[in-house]
């Protein structure tokens, strides 16, 4: 790739527009605006404001600000409290069309209620008290850090975020037992699965989320998707103008960049929004890995050395323009996503296997409209559409003629590539259509109906084999998933009921025959059709215990990529059939607030029954590869609780920890040894513990902020994170004697980090170390983890 595509993007991290806070409020209605502080004058966070008698109501920001918007025209009461203040009325008069600014109002005896990470207030209160097993991870607080953004979810019970090395790696995202393509990662209700490897969570901008839900069983019809074991939905900000920019140096020559704003023009409801990064990082950390002498090919010893060959680079920008609180739509937004990465490829599958010279590259242009009208034709009635056209091409060279070792060494090899001679480039293009209506009956009935469609195609040229038989057969692969959902909402308890029409076509190509003198390549192609269908129930025992309990009959349709492969490490299956589950979850949660002291307790209990569970399996040969395949029959039973308590604003603290059970349920399999149809024999592997799974595995975090510490309105934060992995085998544990298998070994991460801001947040620097130890981590088998590493931050944040 040039560097005058890199070149390009990074510059459109700087054309930003700043501006300050405004807003329009829709025609025939008004808005109000104002700040909440305390007896110092310093913003105070997380006050209710509400207007009395009415359901209109909302939290103050981190700054202290909150925001009502479609206020009927005439007189108000606005009632401002938090929790241990006395409430506070006043008397505002709202004009028609028109923003009503609110002199500060101040709030004394005020006990502090910050945002807290996994159990934030306002919308992420709101959210988890859905009957839904849902966590919300409010990111608010994290803008100053360091930590990227996919590493932060590992705060969350049952979610353990698998890195296959440093900045740019690879990455699974293991939610209850399911990872890979069984989760679902949304941006606004939208499915990522073709966003390409250069947008994702590894690379995009912590400052461009608000919060990230994370659901732990069944998905709401309106995020359209065909998840299995649940879905991640990263939440942007809806700031009506700011500036937030970050740059971050690091170990191993780490760089990161990034930028995130937006302007509201408040006569005109004009918007435009802006989020870029850039990412660079050498990823040469010292490994110990295994040495080979390059003329006799035998393995030697084992030493620590350093990467040389994992350099990782990318970019991207995120732009939306276009109008919003009009009459004729709450938003209509036109989008675009350009993001490019290239990246040095280091090792196999493991780390058996050393390259030099192969590498990979992924450019993404995805093009989008959004569009939302609440009270369509009547009230109550809501239509949410987006349609994105996403083209993503993904070039893989391994051209050199030479065989490496850790140690940097060469010797030319008798054939071209180090792995197999390959100079392709994959080119997917995916339309996407996401529909969705919504009608509120009443205060008490929701009636949800949406319907996600995909037509992805890949066509595959390889300039090391342009006669390639199999590159000139289309790929294509259309799915369709429809649900429909009915929701009641009363004071104490709420429930959902849903049913869900899957529907998948694909064409692709096998070989058959394979090695026989009558190889040949065979066009198949393949339709299914399932129905899904489930319920979710809450109820609040007491004001601060809720009970939940949900159940989904769930399909997951095959991506592209498990059944195509991506040219490189990871094999194709034509093959794969959708894979079902039934799931059931169980939680409690507890919440007590004494004086100044809040305890948070919660509890869930996960059941999974699976078929033909799509599992990704690794070879462990001297070039290893990955690939799926469907197992008959899964079982998975675990236990997942985490508790926090905090001190006023002064002190956080929290654990959570995740025990999950997955075995084999196949008691019978066919017997493929067998001339005669139909026989099968015991599952020697039944009953037995998935490989390559963590199933013990805890979190446990600190953090003390301190106000004031020099100027006014300065703040002073020191964290620590812990986190802890059991050991677990990449092979089924059955076979075979212990010291005959491969294991992933038990893990101790220590990270800490201290920050430091003024002016209420608008400049601040943060100091993270991570893997405070230097200990040896694995998330994967033989791919070592970077070592100690530091990370410094600077922010801008202006509002």
């Amino acid at each position: 790739m040039h560097l005058s595509y890199f070149f390009r993007c990074f510059f459109l991290l700087f054309l930003i527009p700043s501006a300050l806070y405004s807003s329009a409020p829709p025609q025939g209605k008004g808005a109000i605006t104002g700040r909440v502080v305390d007896a110092d004058g310093n913003p105070a966070q997380n006050v209710t404001v509400a207007l009395k008698g009415t359901i209109y109501g909302t939290f103050t920001n981190e700054n202290g600000v909150y925001n009502l918007a479609n206020i009927p025209p005439g007189n108000h009461t606005l009632v401002v409290s938090g929790s241990g203040g006395m409430p506070r009325e006043i008397t505002v008069f709202v004009e028609e069309d028109k923003v009503t600014s609110m002199h500060d109002v101040e709030v004394n005896n005020l006990v502090e209620m910050e945002e807290v990470y996994v159990t934030g207030k306002s919308e992420s209160r709101r959210k988890q008290e859905q009957a839904y097993a849902i966590s919300v991870l409010d990111v608010k607080k994290a803008y100053a850090q360091a930590t990227p953004l996919n590493k932060l979810l590992n705060n969350i019970s049952s979610v353990r975020v698998r890195e296959s090395g440093g900045v740019g790696s690879d990455y699974s995202f293991s939610l209850n037992g399911f990872s890979g393509n069984q989760v679902k990662f949304f941006l606004d209700g939208i499915p990522m699965d073709n966003f390409g490897s250069s947008f994702n969570l590894s690379s995009i901008s912590i400052g461009m989320a608000e919060r990230i839900e994370v659901y732990k069983g069944i998905l709401p019809v309106t995020l359209g998707g065909d998840a299995l074991g649940g879905a991640v939905n990263i939440v942007s900000r809806k700031d009506a103008s700011y500036l937030d920019a970050s740059y971050s140096v690091g170990s191993f020559n780490t760089h990161r960049a990034a930028v995130n704003g937006a302007y509201t023009h408040r006569k005109t409801g004009f918007t435009l929004r802006t989020n870029a990064f850039f990412s660079y990082s050498d990823n040469d950390y010292r490994v110990l890995a295994p040495i080979v002498d390059l003329n006799t090919n035998q393995r030697t010893d084992e030493r620590w050395v350093n990467r040389f060959h994992d350099r990782y680079r990318s970019a991207g920008v995120k732009l939306e323009a276009g109008l919003v609180d009009r009459s004729f739509a709450d938003y209509l937004l036109a989008g675009v996503i350009l993001a490019a990465n290239d990246k040095d490829v280091q090792t196999g599958a493991t780390m058996d296997a050393v390259y030099g010279g192969v590498q990979s590259e992924s450019r993404s242009f995805i093009p989008s409209l959004r569009y939302k009208k609440s009270n369509l034709l009547t009230e109550g009635l809501t239509l949410l559409l987006h349609g994105a056209y996403s083209s993503v091409s993904a070039l893989n060279a391994d051209t050199l003629m030479r065989k490496y070792s850790w140690l940097g060494e060469w010797v030319n090899a008798a054939e071209r590539g180090e792995r197999y001679y390959t100079d392709a480039e994959i080119s997917s293009g995916e339309w996407l259509l996401n529909a969705s209506l919504d009608y509120r009956l009443n205060d008490y009935h929701l009636i949800s109906l949406n319907n996600m469609s995909s037509l992805a195609k890949r066509k595959v040229f390889d300039k090391a084999d342009p006669e390639n038989e199999s590159n000139k057969i289309p790929q294509n692969l259309t799915k369709n998933v429809t649900g429909l959902s009915w929701q009641t909402d009363y004071k104490r308890w709420s429930a959902t009921i849903f049913g869900k029409l899957y529907h998948l076509q694909s064409a692709s190509y096998k070989i058959k025959d394979q090695y026989k003198e009558t190889q040949r390549l065979e066009k198949i192609a393949d339709k299914k059709t399932d129905f899904g269908y489930g319920a979710a129930w809450t109820v609040f025992i007491l004001p601060k215990l809720q009970a939940k309990l949900s159940y989904e009959h769930a399909y997951r349709l095959p991506e592209s990529t498990e059944m195509f492969g991506d040219g490189l490490i990871q094999q194709r299956n034509p093959d794969l059939k959708p894979e079902n589950s039934n799931n059931l979850n169980l939680g409690i949660t507890c919440e007590q607030n004494i004086r100044k002291h809040t305890f948070w307790l919660d509890a869930n209990f996960i059941y999974r029954n699976t078929s033909d569970f799509i599992r990704k399996g690794v070879s462990v040969t001297a070039n290893p590869t990955t690939g799926y395949e469907n197992l008959g029959n899964v079982l998975t039973k675990g236990i997942e609780g985490g508790i926090r308590y905090r001190w006023s604003s002064l002190l956080d603290i929290g654990a959570n920890v995740t025990y999950q059970d997955i075995t084999d349920n196949q008691r019978f399999v066919e017997n493929s040894g067998s001339y005669v149809g139909g026989s099968q024999i015991e599952n020697m592997t039944y009953g037995q513990r998935l490989p390559n799974i963590p199933y013990l595995f805890g979190h446990a975090d600190v953090g003390l902020r301190f106000r004031n510490v020099g100027p006014k309105g300065s703040e002073m934060t020191v964290d620590y994170t812990f986190s802890y992995v059991r050991e677990y085998y990449l092979s089924f544990p059955g076979l075979g004697s212990r010291s005959s298998k491969n294991v992933i070994p038990e893990q101790l991460s220590h990270d800490a980090a201290l920050g430091y801001s003024l002016e209420n947040g608008k400049y601040s620097v943060a100091l993270e170390c991570a893997n405070l130890t230097d200990a040896k981590l694995y998330d994967h088998y033989r791919l070592q983890k970077p070592g100690r590493a530091f990370n410094l931050k600077l922010r801008y944040f202006l509002k």
